[in-house]
């Protein structure tokens, strides 16, 4: 499933969403881990594949969703 994501900066969602592919459910709001390190919102799931098929070849992977909030 395709996914949109922002990326975190001080703990908040920041500027605009990027494509990522997830191989597991998430839900809108979870905290995931994303390729290189970075921490990412998500923002939208189920994103059409025809509003990416111009670039799903170069579509990353999350890692995973992070486990426990650190509120």
């Amino acid at each position: 499933m395709y996914i949109k994501v922002k990326f975190l900066k001080n703990g908040e969602p920041h500027g605009r969403e990027y494509t990522y592919k997830a191989t597991f459910p998430v839900e809108v709001g979870q905290e995931v881990i994303l390729l290189g390190g970075g921490n990412g919102v998500v923002a939208e799931i189920n994103v059409p594949e025809g509003s990416v098929a111009a670039f799903a070849d170069k579509v990353k992977e999350i890692e995973d969703v992070v486990k426990e909030s650190k509120q």
